[in-house]
């Protein structure tokens, strides 16, 4: 794949800027733009959607890093604790960026008095978009790569210079399986936004569908290094999967019963 963009010397400067940090860039910029566009048709103020967007990029990448280091390789950096800051290295992990996410909404909607669950519905297909978008990037620098396989659609990393570690063997896409699941939950939002019941059923019906996606897409990662509940069996992301699961199902149960009880 191309883990850089280009791979340019201008004026003796060398320009190489890394494809996922600009698709990650894209990615974010894609949701923001949504999300307050969103805003905007709700009568929502779009200033407090742009007040939530620095608290979310804050949150996203602390909680996507903590996740990474904490769970996934707690080893490595309890021996190189200063590569924890080292975030231009890569080692992210969404569900960590998801859950910091959620927690810094709760914080500023409960400060600012605003309704968490019309904020949450907001961001969904921002959400999504944005994890559809940061996947391919994924794709392209190489990493959460697949496990070794013989489908017809197989990819092989060749670069020296990719993050994946399984090189010149054929690997399930698993970035594209991800990309893929992000993009047809983003247009289910699209078309559901118009026939929500309830403030916040975006959030728990794409809980719902993404923890399914995910814990099936575990299921073909290669990238075993990040660790597992029970090994082999059960990885750290596919245990969030687990816990969001009957919170999803449980939310969606609730108002369903609230609304026969109207």
């Amino acid at each position: 794949m191309y883990p850089y963009l280009v791979d340019w010397t201008v004026f003796g400067i060398h320009i190489h800027p890394p494809t996922y940090g600009v698709l990650l860039a894209t990615a974010f910029s894609a949701g923001y733009f949504l999300a307050i566009w969103r805003a905007i048709k709700l009568g929502e103020d779009p200033k407090e959607l742009e007040n939530i967007f620095l608290w979310v990029v804050v949150a996203s990448v602390i909680g996507s890093r903590m996740f990474h280091v904490l769970f996934e390789e707690p080893g490595y950096y309890w021996e190189h604790p200063g590569k924890i800051v080292a975030i231009w290295e890569g080692g992210y992990t969404f569900y960590g960026a998801l859950l910091a996410s959620m927690l810094a909404i709760l914080i500023y909607v409960r400060v600012r008095k605003i309704d968490f669950w019309q904020i949450c519905d907001i961001s969904a297909p921002a959400t999504a978009l944005g994890l559809a978008i940061g996947r391919v990037g994924c794709f392209m620098a190489g990493c959460c790569w697949g496990r070794k396989t013989t489908v017809p659609w197989a990819v092989t990393f060749r670069r020296p210079d990719s993050f994946c570690d399984v090189r010149n063997v054929p690997l399930h896409p698993t970035q594209l399986y991800e990309a893929a699941a992000a993009l047809a939950i983003f247009f289910y939002f699209q078309w559901r936004f118009n026939h929500r019941k309830y403030a916040g059923q975006l959030m728990f019906e794409g809980l719902f569908l993404y923890s399914i996606a995910r814990y099936i897409i575990e299921f073909y990662r290669g990238d075993d290094y990040r660790g597992y509940i029970i090994q082999n069996w059960v990885s750290y992301s596919q245990g969030v999967s687990l816990l969001l699961f009957p919170f999803a199902v449980g939310g969606i149960i609730w108002h369903w019963r609230r609304g026969r009880a109207a």
